[in-house]
């Protein structure tokens, strides 16, 4: 069997175990808290390409749930914790010739919260703060190391020069719109805006949904929309990012070993489709993303998102 074949279909399998440990969780998170909520396990990765380079993977742990409604306001609200690492790759990764690179290697481990507000049926705004840890305080070299050498079977990546260790905050708001064009077609907007000492950008999210669920929600939360059924989504993610500690590293000291300019323009196109049922979601994501810096390829970048969602009443 091909090596990449190999290293395929052995991923497959163990996602297969770790969705049943992910069920697990969530059936424990049920019997803990009974009001309307939900959970959210996703995964970003680019092995479905039989890659492993840039913005390499990402997992995701998200706990969500809408306050009560007072009896005199219809308007819904929401609270939402996640849990997630995002782990940065060079294209050569087993190299330690650092002027081989086209990325630093470098990972990003974050606490988010978050609090959405309806302001008429179809707007909403977000508001939040993300605390989290880069260098090996995030404990990327060591997941995804221990992820080849024991599940892949491959060698180590090198993690040479790696971004430094440092703790950071980043404060953000969103606003989201929606509208229905005709009957199960909907524009679905997100701008947003993130300033911190880890990453600083304004973008928006721009998209058609077509179908009767809704493949994106309203910013993961899944527990806004909840029509059964089956939906697609073609959008694109436009953002200026001034700054951004996983190429450039800290904007106040040049401790960095290895550091790369920064394309600040981002272009992300996405497109994919959704499962909804009573209780639960199933979601997948196809991402095309722009190159990050200069030092990279011109052409794109594919990544493949999988989510899986379940309510709790």
């Amino acid at each position: 069997m091909p090596k990449r074949l190999y290293w395929l279909l052995k991923t497959v399998n163990n996602l297969k175990r770790l969705l049943f440990y992910v069920f697990c969780v969530a059936s424990t998170i049920e019997g803990i808290h009974g009001q309307e909520a939900y959970f959210n396990f996703s995964i970003d990765n680019d092995f479905f390409f039989v890659k492993d380079r840039y913005y390499s993977s990402g997992m995701f742990l998200q706990y969500g749930k809408e306050f009560k409604k007072a009896s005199n306001d219809s308007l819904r609200r929401f609270e939402q914790w996640e849990l997630g690492q995002e782990i940065y790759t060079p294209s050569i990764r087993l190299s330690e010739e650092v002027a081989d690179y086209d990325y630093p290697y470098g990972g990003w481990l974050y606490l988010k919260y978050s609090r959405q507000k309806e302001l008429t049926s179809n707007k909403q705004f977000e508001v939040g703060l993300q605390l989290g840890v880069t260098g090996d305080w995030s404990l990327g070299r060591y997941f995804q190391n221990t992820y080849h050498r024991e599940v892949l079977g491959l060698r180590e990546n090198a993690w040479v020069d790696q971004v430094p260790e440092a703790v950071h905050i980043n404060l953000f708001a969103g606003y989201f719109y929606q509208k229905e064009l005709i009957e199960q077609v909907q524009f679905q907007s997100h701008f947003y805006g993130r300033l911190g000492t880890q990453r600083t950008d304004i973008g928006a999210r721009l998209g058609l949904n077509l179908g009767r669920a809704s493949v994106l929600g309203l910013a993961a939360n899944s527990r806004y929309f909840t029509t059964p059924g089956q939906g697609f989504y073609v959008g694109v993610d436009t953002s200026y990012i001034a700054h951004d500690y996983m190429t450039t590293a800290s904007m106040f000291n040049d401790d960095a070993p290895f550091t790369v300019e920064s394309i600040p323009f981002s272009l992300v196109v996405e497109t994919g489709f959704a499962l909804q049922g009573n209780k639960w979601k199933l979601l997948f994501l196809y991402k095309n993303r722009s190159p990050d810096n200069r030092l990279q390829p011109k052409k794109p970048h594919h990544l493949m998102t999988l989510f899986l969602s379940l309510f709790f009443d």
